[in-house]
């Protein structure tokens, strides 16, 4: 057996290559070697560097010559291997013959690696041929795929250029692809650059990497420049063996990073052949994106939906779309800004604005935006075909925090509008600051801050007998046309609590006030003759309420045990403010009494221990109340306070004393699981079985013994929870008394006002994981976190008040996003039920349902029933703002009950499917579907698509997309406008 013979020899650009193969492993004479301009040495061989990648030959070590010479700086080496070497010295031809059971041969030169059965090197012309069942060459500059060819290989070492046959090769563009062909050429940068050139004919372009692959585009002519660009034309895409769809040309942008470049269009199949003669052609996404530089890109698109055969309700429109975004890291600055212009065909115009920006200006100063605003909500929410965007909220907001030394500022706030309304909520300005505990000596600390918020309703349709205006001076309504209200909410706070010699003395400042610009016409109760009540209407409702309360803590007695802690304070007798003013004084301020409480409060911790069952080792049963006893004695309040709030002194039950007991109580049950890690420092998991909460409740001693009911709190309600439903929570919320608390006219007479229940589990959620072990199956041991869903924008469908972006490229997308499950089916279900007590005596009732609010057209029967159902499924506004003053008329909101569902699972382990729904029990409708089945088929998925709004606008979306390129899909859409029940 021959000796394996090694040659390295130094090159430089010329050819100067001399050297003897010595049989029988002589060392050779040293080559000879020309002086060359210094190189950058950084470029050597950079098969050495790469560790992710096998080697394609494995180099014998050199010896201490060779090894000194591949080092040294200034030369360019080039490196021979082969099990048998001949080199033809009068010509310049080396021969490497090698075999794939005993080696390979092989030839090296800056980083380019060449590897065959057999290699001919004519160092004069620089050109390697190589022959074999398997040719590979890889050459760094062409990126991380090799070149894989069968057959013959011709290279050109030095200008980079090669000749091959039945090639194969990929390319890295997000996705792996792989390019083959029967023939192709590929060259090489000479000046020093990175950037190869490859050329094919009547090659195949494929990302499925089996040996016979699913689907490929067949092109008969290929060019790929490595990092940049790939272009073949024609193309024609088959599937399997069968062609389905013929391409002019097909382009892919290599490069990294972002590039301006044309938008996929989206349209479907429908939009060029239509499938019956009403159908509406639509088509979004024609546009441009800008790569502005390395901190900003842009992007402007149009979307189009036919006015052919328009409709009231489907005229046909334009929308013109701009998009922004940035960010400068080194600035701590990011953000988009993105705009939309809707114009219909009958005039109607819609601007919708995005802006959300984030900025950070140190360490200690934030601002963050997230601003939504549009012209139009009817025509936002009419437009649509995402339910999201039917029932979401328009919200912005915005945020300034700041930090000055300990203490921390803030100020900022919010704007929503709601979908086919005309009402704005705003809550700005509100304003924060707060402190730490600052020592001021060492027996006085002092821990204040400052709160003030504003709150603001605009544009309400106003209800009642003052909706409308009177036209022609005759008291006719003008029922076209209904008049709008604004009210206004402003609180101020300061709280300035103190501890002297650990003494706490608590002190607290507010100001409320509030505005209510619309008529009301409220009973006045005749203070000296209570039975007298004259009717009197008011321009607006104002009032202004200014109180201060404080109260001082005595030392905690008892700490390990009842946890004891008694308190002085000075309480108002009724329960509003100290200072008030309102339109029944006239502005002028009236003031009430205050009255000293003695309170005694008491929050123990008790618990059981029981013996375990099973898998148990142990229960324990917690409970932690805290008990609170206070006294006051009786007060009388002055007959102008309740003059200024319109209160009937008969029966007034806030002037008795007070002798009462405040209970809240709460309480766990947990189970202390067995483990059989017998060490010591193995802590035994605990699962919290129950968990109980209840809102506080009062009981009041004097008021029982005067005859009336003992309880003085009007609300209640209470909370449960379980680890073992991780996905599972439920409140319940009631009001416990019909008619005022503080009046003796009122009754306990508990009712349900509020239930939210959301429930989510999947497949190896305990529950199922013990019927499945029941059955003898496995189920695998997942994280905790695999019991819950991932939240989502669905949510919104349900809570009816989440924000969604009204503008910007995400928001376009949405409904076109493809859908994605995972191997465990998941569900999740939301119940929310909303309800007023029903009124009692003989006060105004005011309803705001949908009749009400649709009484405009109820001379056209037909407007009439539609504007009922739109305004049924209308997400509620916020709860308005009231006055304090009793008698106003009472404002029926009408009851609300949803049940919103969403669910993903696989039929079968190639078909998945997801489902999200909401169900109004009021309306006994559902408001929206959103519905997706899946195929896998291996490179590609295909999708069916279904949604509907509460509007009644419909899309059906049916299309095959590669996985490798989702915008490389055939689809069919059908977008409908539709009212409901139409």
């Amino acid at each position: 057996m021959k000796k394996l013979l090694v040659l390295i020899a130094i090159l430089m650009a010329a050819p100067v290559l001399s050297a003897q193969i010595i049989p029988g492993g002589g060392r050779p004479a040293r080559p000879a070697v020309q002086r060359r301009a210094p190189a950058d040495t950084t470029r050597a061989d950079s098969t050495r560097a790469d560790t992710t990648r096998k080697d394609l030959i494995k180099w014998e070590e050199p010896d201490s010559i060779a090894a000194e010479m591949l080092t040294r700086a200034g030369y360019t080496a080039t490196r021979y291997q082969g099990l048998k070497v001949n080199f033809d010295a009068k010509n310049r031809i080396l021969y490497l013959e090698g075999s794939p059971a005993t080696g390979r041969a092989a030839v090296s030169r800056t980083g380019t690696v060449l590897v065959g059965d057999t290699i001919t090197y004519n160092d004069s012309t620089k050109i390697i041929v190589a022959l074999g069942d398997t040719l590979m060459l890889r050459d760094p500059n062409r990126g991380s795929a090799d070149i894989i060819a069968l057959g013959r290989m011709t290279y050109n070492i030095e200008q980079r250029r090669g000749l091959v046959t039945n090639i194969s090769t990929s390319m890295e563009s997000g996705e792996k692809w792989y390019i083959g062909a029967p023939v192709a050429s590929f060259r090489g940068d000479t000046a020093g650059g990175k950037e190869t050139a490859f050329y094919a004919r009547n090659g195949i372009i494929t990302s499925c990497d089996d040996s016979i692959p699913d689907y490929h585009f067949a092109a008969k002519e290929i060019k790929m420049i490595s990092r940049n660009i790939m272009v073949a034309r024609p193309a024609i895409l088959y599937i399997g063996d069968v062609p389905v769809f013929y391409l002019p040309f097909i382009f892919q942008d290599m490069r990294s990073g972002r590039r301006s470049g044309i938008l996929t269009p989206r349209f479907g199949v429908g939009e060029i052949f239509r499938n019956s003669p009403s159908y509406r052609r639509h088509v979004d996404n024609l546009g441009y994106y800008f790569a502005i530089n390395d901190y900003m890109d842009a992007e402007m698109s149009l979307d189009w939906r036919s006015g052919a055969a328009a409709t009231s309700g489907d005229p046909g429109w334009v929308r013109l779309n701009g998009e922004w975004r940035y960010r400068w890291l080194d600035r701590f600055i990011t953000g988009r800004f993105a705009v939309s212009r809707t114009a219909q065909r009958d005039g109607f115009r819609n601007t919708a604005v995005s802006w959300g920006h984030q900025q950070d200006f140190s360490q200690t100063t934030h601002l963050t935006t997230d601003v939504n605003f549009v012209t139009s909500t009817t025509l936002q929410r009419q437009n649509t075909f995402d339910p999201r965007q039917s029932l979401a909220t328009i919200r912005s907001s915005v945020n300034y925090a700041q930090q000055f030394g300990p203490a921390s500022m803030t100020i900022g706030g919010s704007r929503t509008q709601y979908p086919g309304r005309k009402d704005v909520s705003q809550d700005f300005p509100n304003f924060n600051i707060s402190t730490p505990t600052i020592p001021i000596a060492s027996w006085l600390e002092w821990t204040p801050s400052l709160n003030v918020n504003n709150q603001q309703q605009m544009k309400v349709d106003r209800i009642g007998e003052f909706a409308y205006r009177l036209v022609n001076g005759g008291g006719v309504l003008d029922s076209l046309n209904r008049l709008t209200a604004d009210s206004r909410l402003t609180n101020l706070s300061f709280q300035t609590p103190l501890k002297i010699f650990g003494f706490t003395l608590s002190n607290s400042f507010t100001v409320n006030d509030r505005e209510n610009n619309q008529p009301v016409r409220i009973p006045i109760i005749n203070q000296d003759n209570p039975s007298q009540v004259t009717d009197r209407i008011f321009a607006r409702q104002y009032s202004t309420q200014v109180d201060w309360n404080t109260s001082f803590g005595l030392p905690s007695l008892m700490q390990s045990t009842l946890k004891l802690s008694p308190s002085i304070s000075f309480s108002n007798v009724d329960g509003h403010a100290f200072w008030v003013r309102t339109e029944q004084t006239g502005g002028r301020y009236v003031h009430q009494s205050k009255r000293p409480s003695f309170s005694l409060s008491s929050s123990p911790t008790l618990f059981g221990l029981f013996p375990g069952i099973g898998r148990v080792s142990g229960l324990r049963h917690s409970i932690s109340p805290t008990i609170t006893y206070s006294y006051s004695p009786a007060k009388q309040v002055s007959k102008e306070f309740l003059a200024a709030l319109n209160i009937d002194p008969r029966g007034n039950l806030s002037t008795l004393a007070q002798n009462a007991l405040t209970l809240n109580l709460s309480q766990v049950l947990e189970a202390k699981m067995k483990t059989k890690d017998t060490s010591s420092t193995a802590e035994p998991r605990k699962i919290k079985l129950l968990s109980v909460g209840m809102s506080s409740f009062q009981y009041d001693f004097e008021r029982k013994r005067q005859g009336h009911s003992g309880f003085t709190n009007d609300a209640f309600g209470y909370d449960l929870s379980s680890d073992l439903l991780p996905g599972f929570t439920f409140r319940m919320d009631y009001s416990l008394f019909q008619g005022n608390p503080n009046s003796d006219s009122s009754k306990f007479k508990p009712f349900r006002t509020g239930m939210q229940s959301s429930f989510s589990f999947n497949g190896q959620s305990g529950i199922f994981g013990a019927i499945a072990r029941i059955f003898g199956k496995a189920v695998p041991n997942l994280a905790p976190q695999t019991e819950k869903l991932a939240p989502g924008g669905d949510d919104a469908l349900t809570r009816r008040a989440a924000s969604t972006p009204v503008a910007g490229s995400a928001n376009r997308s949405n409904l076109y996003a493809m859908p994605a499950t995972t191997g465990a089916w998941q569900a999740a279900f939301t119940f929310s039920s909303s309800r007023q007590r029903p009124p009692t005596g003989n006060g105004v009732v005011v309803e705001q349902d949908p009749r009400e609010l649709c009484r405009g057209f109820i001379t056209n029967p037909l407007s009439y029933d539609l504007c009922i159902q739109q305004q049924s499924i209308n997400p509620t506004a916020a709860a308005p703002i009231t006055g304090i003053t009793a008698g106003a008329p009472f404002i029926r909101i009408p009851s609300r009950e949803n049940l919103g569902t969403s669910l993903s699972f696989h039929l079968t382990p190639k078909w998945s499917g997801t489902w999200g729904s909401n169900y109004d029990f009021q309306t006994k409708r559902f408001g929206s579907h959103a519905v997706s089945l899946q195929r896998e088929l291996h490179d590609w998925r295909a999708i069916f698509a279904f949604t509907r709004t509460p509007t009644g606008n419909f899309s059906f979306n049916f299309f095959v997309a590669l996985n490798a390129q989702p915008d490389i899909k055939f689809n069919y859409d059908k977008n409908t406008y539709r009212q409901s029940d139409q």
